[in-house]
């Protein structure tokens, strides 16, 4: 019993080894599309590729940076990789439950040799199941059969492919079929199928469909079910090793071609740690392995030599921090602290090189005023922090208060008095000026009523003065004749 369980045990851990590789990695989504091309490294091709592909293109998807660029706008044959833009506008234009009739017309123009699912005339089969048959077989029928379903016939599709091309920004496209075989008229470049993988990307079905090693497309009315599995060997966990085994843990997606003018095309992305690639790899050329007597399909281990050699060189990292402040405000009426620590909102991060010294950040902080008044909110925005690497410009985040800072009330209230005061001066000016007038207005009554009163006293003084003088001169004109006193003797 106990030997079963460890059989069983490493059963578990085989298949696991097995399966869970291809869905450890995702295709990530493009928040903003990168239009920008022009590479940050300038590292030559011959460091970076074992042989050097015709084009290739880096783009660090988390900075929206063009890490490494080589003839990124050079015209090349795509291939297959044009099934990218026959996805998208399927999707943009499509219902993936949608029923589809295979019609005659969609196997005309095709190359006998050409990839292909075994699609029939008069087959029922669902939208969903052929962008599977496209993106995970490479079926050129299928993108026939699509065309008709989106535009009503090939050459119409076609038209909407170089319209949706134009919109996009690609400006050295030209589409001429649906599917990517030979044609002289239909090209394009490593930077506008960047451009048109992103905007594929920005669907969640494109992303998992790229993504899909094997798919079984179910029973349809002409046919039983279809085992499908990718041309993609970085993703691809079959024991299939036409060209050799290239699987990349790192890898997710999306898309290979090949013709023999196109020779050996890749688009795929690869994630490790922090960094996200998205690659384009044209005209690869094939070349003989003499120890497995075949030709190695170069386009997957150059890929893999691009996003090795600068996963080792680079870093996508945070170089502004949410936990540390940068800044202080004075506070005004604190009742305690007399300045607020501010830090950023949200962190800034940045591709930078693997020897990437953090002192080497500098700092551009803004602040929104000299001083603020208490009360203040924890989270308060007060100013802005600017991250300069070098003369690089990194990114802008608001600052903000990290801590509460409660307001004295009588500090407040002292403070309210006097800017009170000093914004109402004329006010105080007036009422000190009206006061003066008012006392001199009082002064001068009182002193008429004094001078009043003053000459009612000496009136009545004079009066009594006069009165007195009068009564005098009545008591001698009455008073009785002076006596003789001689009798006295």
């Amino acid at each position: 019993m106990k030997q079963k369980s460890i059989v069983l045990l490493l059963l578990i851990c085989l298949v696991s080894a097995l399966v869970l590789p291809a869905a450890a990695t995702e295709v990530p989504a493009v928040e903003t599309p990168v239009t920008d091309f022009t590479p940050l490294d300038t590292t030559a091709p011959a460091e970076v590729f074992t042989g050097v592909p015709g084009s290739a293109l880096l783009i660090e998807l988390n900075s929206g940076v063009t890490l490494f660029a080589h003839n990124a706008a050079e015209r090349r044959y795509p291939a297959s990789l044009t099934k990218i833009m026959t996805a998208l506008l399927a999707l943009e234009h499509g219902n993936l439950d949608d029923q589809i009739t295979v019609s005659e017309t969609a196997f005309e123009n095709l190359h006998e040799d050409g990839s292909t699912v075994g699609l029939q005339a008069g087959e029922i089969i669902s939208l969903k199941d052929l962008l599977y048959c496209i993106m995970v077989a490479s079926a050129n029928e299928a993108c026939n059969v699509i065309a008709e379903y989106i535009s009503g016939s090939v050459d119409a599709f076609v038209a909407l492919m170089n319209e949706k091309a134009a919109e996009l920004g690609c400006t050295g496209t030209h589409f001429a079929n649906a599917h990517g075989l030979h044609d002289e008229n239909h090209y394009t470049t490593a930077q506008d199928l960047a451009l048109i993988v992103q905007a594929a990307m920005a669907y969640p079905e494109f992303r998992e469909i790229s993504n899909t090693p094997q798919y079984t497309v179910p029973a349809t009315n002409m046919s039983e079910e279809r085992k499908l599995y990718s041309t993609n060997k970085l993703i691809s966990t079959t024991t299939d090793t036409s060209g050799g085994n290239y699987y990349y843990s790192k890898a997710a997606g999306i898309k290979t071609g090949f013709t023999t003018p196109a020779q050996r095309c890749l688009i795929s992305t690869a994630t490790n740690d922090n960094l996200q690639f998205l690659g384009v790899i044209l005209y690869a050329e094939n070349a003989y392995n003499e120890e497995t007597g075949s030709y190695d399909f170069r386009s997957f281990p150059e890929f893999i030599n691009m996003c090795e050699y600068f996963f080792e060189r680079y870093q996508y990292t945070t170089v502004l921090t949410t936990l540390y402040p940068v800044a202080e405000m004075p506070v005004n009426q604190s009742a305690g602290a007399q300045t607020v620590a501010l830090a950023p909102v949200a962190e800034i991060r940045s591709l930078v090189s693997q020897d990437f010294d953090p002192e080497t950040v500098q700092l551009n902080v803004q602040l929104d005023y000299e001083s603020v008044d208490a009360p203040v909110e924890a989270g308060t925005v007060l100013g802005s922090v600017t991250v300069l690497l070098g003369d690089k410009e990194v990114g802008t985040v608001d600052l903000a208060a990290i801590t509460s800072v409660v307001r004295s009330e009588v500090t407040h209230r002292a403070e309210a008095t006097r800017e009170y005061v000093e914004d109402n001066w004329w006010k105080w000016l007036v009422g000190i000026l009206l006061l003066i007038v008012a006392l001199i207005v009082l002064c001068f009554f009182l002193l008429q009523l004094y001078r009043r009163r003053e000459r009612k006293r000496k009136v009545a003084a004079r009066r009594r003065a006069l009165e007195m003088r009068e009564r005098q001169e009545r008591l001698r004109e009455y008073s009785p004749p002076d006596w003789d006193d001689s009798w006295k003797e």
